[in-house]
């Protein structure tokens, strides 16, 4: 596996790569920025849960906590019907199936994402009975790992071994991103349009990443040839 290199020309390698492809590929910088959007959601619903089962529902600070199982149910679910359906959906693609067919069970279940936050914040803002929230946020909980599962099997399919990495490490730091950022935004967000038209800004949001799988899912293979990244 010694390629040669000196630990300074390893780290720029390890730095430069995810970046080149991030920037003049397509196929990573909108997935990464779909990515991204969930995940920043995921964790600005993990700092506001508290703030909002208390004011809304008068939740004790011990109670509130429970609001999250909504959110680790959702996702527990998710979790054994992607591992139970995703490779054989592959499978039945044929023998050579193309990378493009791991996205076709995140056209199916994306929508439960912005469908989620759309319940979760109206619920919330009408403050209808406490399990009507959480149920909301257990749809996005659900939709969460249809959504970045297969966008990282997509891009170890579609990248190979010699781009893989670097693809899914652009993938993570902007998601990372994102999960540091858009929580500070939330507060602000709700403060100044409530619970029902603030995540109705995030869930129209969510609605425009929808064509994204979709259209992967099509022109991928021609974009990955047009678009190709020398590393």
């Amino acid at each position: 596996m010694d390629r040669g290199l000196t630990p300074r020309q390893l780290f720029l390698r390890a730095i430069t790569r995810p970046t080149k492809l991030l920037i003049l590929s397509p196929i990573v910088l909108l997935l990464s920025l779909l990515c991204a959007f969930v995940f920043g959601l995921l964790f600005m619903l993990f700092t506001t849960f508290p703030t909002v089962f208390e004011e809304q529902y008068h939740f004790s600070a011990g109670v509130s906590g429970l609001s999250y199982l909504g959110v680790g149910i959702g996702m527990a679910v998710s979790l054994g019907a992607f591992a139970t359906v995703s490779d054989k959906l592959q499978t039945a693609l044929g023998d050579s199936p193309k990378p493009e067919g791991r996205l076709k069970p995140m056209m199916w279940v994306m929508p439960a994402v912005p469908v989620g936050i759309f319940w979760y914040g109206w619920a919330a803002e009408k403050q209808t009975h406490w399990i009507v929230p959480i149920i909301g946020t257990s749809f996005f909980g659900f939709g969460f790992l249809w959504v970045m599962m297969p966008t990282q099997l997509y891009m170890v399919d579609a990248f190979g071994p010699e781009a893989a990495a670097s693809a899914l490490a652009a993938n993570v730091i902007l998601r990372l991103l994102f999960a540091a950022f858009i929580p500070l935004a939330g507060p602000s967000l709700y403060a100044d349009l409530g619970l029902g038209w603030g995540n109705s800004v995030l869930g129209f949001i969510g609605l425009a990443f929808l064509p994204v799988p979709l259209f992967f899912y099509r022109y991928g293979g021609w974009l990955r040839e047009r678009f190709a990244v020398k590393l």
